[in-house]
């Protein structure tokens, strides 16, 4: 009780300090969390909108990546008619894909709206309608889409230099945030008839696995997948480049807090020389030295994660009303490990602070002004 009471002293001597840690601690955990949050919820909704199309198998051209597709790798779009003949297929829907940073990332679907409609069931029209034409300069956008930008039907959009018109919106959840007639994408980014993927709709789900085979013998070294093989591949397998990314992350956010422990501990054992002088000369051991320092360090760290966890709550709820498109998803087991880091960081901080508390000679600290 009297060493909590020390601690909690050495906090309150110099408040705004101590504040100070607070804060720095917290930014660990929001910029943790916050950036973790965005990554996984970029990949788990473009799982999401994967799976709502409805269809059961997933076509990709031969040498394309593992997991995202975009038009620099594409098949010829005649392909579909090979697949339409494979026994077991309902429907064939050859797609290509891009994506625009455009006020954010757009995912954008060039369409045979015939097909995609056959295979997905349909898009839901909120307002407007479909395209007027196979080749016409129009676009149909979700909702979501729709609410961040505030547009609606009759409002144009620019892509890649060329304006659209909108003539529909249509309830989010089935693929893209845009689609437009495969002929106008393929015009706009060179690839006239082609395609970058295909979605497979089977006349008997049971019968997907079959399906898939006759498809490897029309078109040998191509890449099919059942839906749920894909989206589990998109929710569990993290591209190189982000698994970098988000190292680099934490490993700055570890620093900040370490450092913030660092510095209060530093200049709060300098302040309090001789204050430690009178307890080493009472009989405090350097592990009861070393206990209260570390205490004070834990104290600043439960503070910070607190308040780290109410920012991210914060942050992310303002984020979404600017942007409703973009999720971010704050997990149990990413919480569990920032604190964890917070824990880490603020022991790194300690450790020189608190030996130097203990090492000192209660003469020499006695006699500190």
């Amino acid at each position: 009780m009297v060493t909590n009471r020390f601690v909690l002293a050495n906090l309150l001597h110099r408040p705004m300090r101590a504040f100070a840690s607070v804060l720095a601690i917290s930014l660990e955990v929001l910029l943790i969390l916050m950036i973790v949050g965005f990554c996984r919820g970029v990949i788990v909704d473009s799982a999401n909108r994967q799976e709502g199309i409805g269809a059961h198998i997933f076509l990709q051209p031969p040498n394309a990546p593992p997991i995202f597709t975009s038009s620099g790798v594409v098949m010829p779009i005649s392909d579909a008619e090979k697949l339409r003949q494979v026994a077991g297929i309902r429907a064939v829907a050859p797609v290509l894909y891009q994506v625009e940073l455009q006020d954010g990332l757009v995912t954008i679907f060039g369409v045979d709206l015939k097909s995609f409609d056959e295979v997905s069931g349909g898009l839901t029209y909120l307002q407007g309608g479909p395209f007027t034409s196979a080749s016409a300069n129009e676009i149909i956008i979700d909702d979501l889409e729709a609410q961040s930008k505030n547009l609606q039907v009759g409002d144009s959009r620019e892509f890649k230099g060329q304006r659209f018109r909108i003539c529909g919106v249509v309830q989010h959840g089935k693929g893209a945030r845009v689609f437009m007639p495969i002929e106008t994408m393929q015009e706009l980014v060179g690839r006239k008839g082609m395609a970058s993927m295909m979605f497979v709709k089977c006349d008997d789900p049971a019968q997907t696995g079959q399906v898939l085979k006759s498809i490897q013998t029309v078109l040998p070294g191509y890449r099919a997948f059942s839906v749920q093989d894909w989206v589990s591949r998109i929710m569990n397998t993290n591209p190189p480049v982000l698994d970098v990314f988000l190292n680099v992350v934490v490993g700055v956010a570890v620093l900040i807090g370490s450092f913030a422990i660092f510095l209060s501990l530093y200049t709060t054992i300098a302040e309090r020389t001789r204050d430690i002088g009178i307890l080493k000369a009472i009989g405090a051991s350097k592990s009861y030295i070393m206990g209260v320092i570390l205490r004070e360090s834990l104290a600043l760290c439960v503070l910070g994660l607190v308040l780290g966890l109410v920012l991210t709550a914060l942050g992310r709820e303002i984020l979404h009303a600017i942007f409703p498109t973009q999720q971010v998803l704050i997990s149990l087991s990413w919480i569990l490990r920032s604190t964890l880091l917070v824990l880490v960081s603020g022991v790194l901080g300690a450790i020189y602070p608190a030996l130097q508390a203990a090492s000192k000679d209660p003469i020499h600290a006695l006699a500190y002004e």
